[in-house]
């Protein structure tokens, strides 16, 4: 029986979990159905209705940075992200997520607009914005038909995992070192560059071998590190648990070793790339992973 290399199953990772390429699939199949670019069309119209009217200051200084978009794709944008709702999820963490689509300079001012477009494009009833009760948080949950095959994508997508081979040698400032998509090296869609940053440093700490610590793993279980006092919060919670842990094992078995990916900050501080399994992360995070290298220390103090 063939064993796939460690490249060809990193790969298989990145087509697997990336929204990079679902993103992709899902704008394919919104594109291919009449009923769904008829949407689009009318979301477009809503937006050029609202953007039309005048409202107070503030606000109307926001939809005024909202005429240099392309409407069609500012749509198209929405629609594809509200297509990983197939279950209600918090309103304020859709908005967040879609806030980066619209490049304004203040990160409020374009979480309060994409809330707004939200709103009037939830009556061309391609999503709903729902909310149980008056002390309920707003859920937002798509509404249009995905094929099966591309629901399952979308169940499955996720922030990407440590890689399970060396990352790729990053020669400029438009490269991740994943295998499959290209990155900016510096965090923030605003502060891209192609002045000079310290690429080997990021090259060097890119290619240090981790592993995952699975004695540990079968030690101690994991718990949260805040107050879990709302059901939106144990419910979010236990997701995260439990794709934390399909990643775990998925490390485990495929792979002795990992590798994170760095970024810089816009100031040039360095910062592991990694949401369930990160250097980065909480207490627990950091004790599961261990240098793969190992070496023992000599010269240190004993008290």
């Amino acid at each position: 029986m063939s064993v796939m290399s460690p490249r060809d199953t990193q790969m298989a990772i990145e087509f697997t979990y990336s929204r990079k390429f679902i993103d992709g699939y899902i704008r394919q199949e919104i594109e291919a159905n009449p009923d769904l670019m008829d949407k689009v069309r009318e979301g477009v119209a809503r937006l050029e209705h609202w953007m039309s009217q005048t409202y107070y200051e503030s606000k109307n200084r926001r939809l005024e940075q909202l005429k240099t978009l392309d409407l069609e794709k500012l749509v198209m944008d929405c629609f594809v992200g509200v297509a990983y709702c197939q279950f209600p999820e918090l309103f304020t963490s859709i908005t967040a997520q879609l806030a980066g689509r619209l490049g304004f300079s203040d990160r409020e001012d374009g979480i309060k607009t994409i809330a707004e477009i939200m709103a009037v494009l939830c009556m061309t009833d391609a999503f709903d914005i729902l909310k149980e009760n008056a002390q309920a948080s707003l859920m937002i949950q798509c509404r249009f038909m995905l094929s099966d095959k591309l629901v399952g994508y979308i169940q499955q997508s996720a922030y990407l995992p440590p890689m399970v081979c060396v990352p790729q040698t990053i020669k400029h400032n438009r490269q991740s070192g994943y295998l499959t998509h290209d990155d900016s090296v510096i965090l923030g869609p605003r502060n891209h560059h192609s002045k000079d940053v310290c690429l080997d440093v990021l090259n060097k700490q890119n290619q240090t071998p981790l592993r995952i610590d699975t004695d540990f793993l079968c030690t101690i279980e994991e718990d949260p590190t805040f107050e879990i006092d709302t059901t939106e919060k144990a419910k979010m919670w236990r997701n995260f648990k439990r794709k934390s842990y399909e990643f775990y094992l998925l490390m485990a078995k495929k792979t002795g070793t990992v590798h994170l990916t760095n970024k810089y900050d816009k100031r040039g501080r360095m910062y592991a790339q990694g949401y369930h399994i990160s250097t980065q992360g909480t207490a627990f995070k950091k004790t599961m992973l261990e240098f793969a290298e190992q070496e023992v220390v000599e010269g240190v103090p004993s008290s």
